[in-house]
């Protein structure tokens, strides 16, 4: 596996991080997967999502708020929803560490990619439990599991962002608050140190991309994370209503998403309960 976090319109490589050997300069195949995207967004107006070249399957997600491009590339044998969701908690931690509402991605880029260095640091941990997890099955589906459930907490934090008043959002907000609170003083996870790393901040949203599952009770988590996730729900439910819920999940592409990885969601047993779980009064 071999990981690029480039800036988009220059093709700048801020973190380059490889772990398969490449025959030809890794500057050159930065400045090739840059073209690639730019073209497929100037001739199909969108970028690549996923590609086969070179013998090797690639995976690629555009951050558009900073203008980040990831790029993954593994053996075929790796599926494409199981490299996209490894790149995606890649993504999700770079932007939390270096472009988060506290830390604004503008006035950190200024050319120096030296300030990046230690994010390969962050990389090794999540390839060494990655190669972990592929020795376990189950392991290796709880990462994908973990994926998803952040992916669908980003975009409900969309929905309170992009579409709830004000006036709403801070009650949305301070239910959420409120909830997170008795969660994290219940009795079972002050007993497992993993769901202690389940963090929440206003505006930003959750964080559960850093639980080790070699540590953790994987069903446990599992079913902690489902139960946050469905609370979450109910209370935008509640508080603006069924239907306004339900446009507010389409225009935020929920339901695309799920559609989008049925495959990796049915294999896991997720599809029907996440459907149910947007849909159902």
């Amino acid at each position: 596996m071999n990981i690029w976090v480039m800036e988009s319109d220059s093709g700048i490589t801020l973190v380059y991080k490889p772990y398969m050997d490449f025959p030809v300069n890794e500057d050159l195949v930065s400045g090739l997967l840059t073209a690639l995207n730019q073209f497929t967004i100037v001739e199909f107006k969108q970028g690549i999502e996923s590609i086969e070249m070179g013998g090797l399957r690639w995976v690629y997600i555009m951050d558009k708020e900073t203008n980040l491009l990831f790029i993954a590339a593994d053996a075929k044998d790796v599926t494409a929803e199981t490299l996209r969701a490894r790149l995606d908690v890649i993504r999700q931690t770079f932007i939390l560490q270096y472009a988060n509402e506290k830390n604004k991605w503008g006035s950190k880029w200024a050319g120096n990619v030296e300030i990046y260095k230690p994010f390969e640091n962050i990389i090794d941990e999540f390839y060494t439990q990655w190669k972990q997890a592929e020795r376990i099955t189950t392991v290796a589906e709880f990462f994908d599991i973990i994926g998803i459930f952040q992916q669908i907490l980003n975009l409900i934090i969309n929905v309170v962002e992009g579409h709830i008043p004000k006036k709403k959002k801070q009650i949305i907000y301070d239910r959420i608050e409120e909830m997170f609170k008795q969660y994290s003083n219940l009795e079972i996870v002050q007993k497992n140190p993993e769901l202690n790393k389940i963090t929440f901040v206003r505006n930003v949203g959750f964080n559960i991309i850093g639980i080790d599952p070699m540590n953790s009770d994987m069903y446990l988590v599992e079913k902690q994370i489902i139960n946050l996730i469905r609370r979450i729900v109910e209370i935008l439910k509640v508080e603006e209503g069924y239907f306004p819920s339900i446009k507010y999940f389409i225009e935020e592409n929920i339901f695309d998403y799920l559609i989008s990885n049925f495959s990796l969601l049915n294999d896991l047993n997720l599809f029907t309960f996440l459907l149910q779980l947007f849909l159902i009064k």
